[in-house]
């Protein structure tokens, strides 16, 4: 019986020492990312939160499909779009998110397997663009920063196809989907996509490019296509959250970014530092 009676004592002690760590349940928090160029970075964001809150990135081939399942309560953030995607997603379906953070800065850049040199755009040549508003928008303006075509001013970030109001060689202009951009450059003169998908596919999206334009995170124009971590509007300032954002603007992210992506992720959060 007093073996019986110490085994139970025993058994209370160790449960007792262990309750804490059992009621301390392990905080999940799924972001939303496209492609898995960004994971490192993320790999660092957690090192800096700890073990108490577990990132779970979900990754999505469109942004559209991961901004609709934070809506639906699906994720809890997403961290892929810049702020002219979010824009033109909320004007279309009334999101009603809220940005918590801003991250880095992307170039949008050309290029081919077929040229070395927008100079050597021939007449009725093909060039591929993404096939989302803001995007597009983005692409047509590098377009007109390399002299290739003209646009109507008065569009903004947002040009369409249809406002190009110089186009001396004709170009086929297609937009496509921009993930498979990419893998569709043996079958055009050029194409633009975005830095990410540039990187997933192997190419890198400053020196591999034929026509790459100056990146300045203060740039008023480029303001638009920072990217940015997004949360539904009534979870704006969710501790945990924010606590996310904490870790992930942090000196040791901006080196990391800065050290192994170069030019391609430019950090424009405050811990970044000068030279990132």
């Amino acid at each position: 019986m007093k073996k019986i009676i110490k085994k139970v004592l025993f058994l209370l002690v160790v449960f007792a020492a262990l309750l804490p760590s059992l009621t301390q349940a392990q905080t999940i928090v799924k972001v939303a990312v496209v492609g898995d160029s960004n994971d490192p970075i993320w790999e660092i964001v957690q090192e800096n939160l700890g073990d108490e809150i577990q990132i779970e990135l979900v990754s999505f081939s469109d942004g559209v499909y991961a901004n609709r399942a934070l809506s639906d309560g699906d994720l809890d953030l997403t961290a892929f779009q810049h702020n002219a995607f979010l824009e033109q997603e909320t004007a279309d379906k009334g999101y009603e998110f809220e940005v918590i953070a801003d991250t880095y800065l992307s170039p949008m850049n050309v290029f081919s397997e077929n040229i070395s040199d927008l100079s050597e755009l021939q007449d009725g040549d093909t060039i591929l663009i993404p096939n989302n508003v803001t995007n597009r928008g983005r692409a047509l303006k590098v377009l007109e920063s390399a002299g290739v075509i003209k646009l109507d001013p008065d569009k903004g970030h947002l040009p369409e196809v249809i406002d190009i109001i110089e186009n001396p060689l004709n170009l086929d202009i297609v937009e496509t989907d921009p993930a498979i951009i990419p893998q569709a450059l043996p079958d055009a003169a050029a194409g633009i996509t975005n830095s990410d998908l540039a990187i997933d596919f192997g190419i890198d999206p400053v020196q591999d490019a034929i026509f790459a334009i100056e990146i300045d995170p203060e740039e008023e124009a480029l303001q638009p296509y920072i990217n940015i971590i997004v949360a539904r509007a009534e979870d704006k300032d969710n501790e945990v959250y924010q606590q996310i954002v904490e870790a992930y603007q942090q000196p040791n992210v901006a080196d990391y970014i800065s050290e192994h992506f170069g030019n391609s992720i430019i950090p424009v959060f405050e811990g970044a530092s000068a030279e990132g």
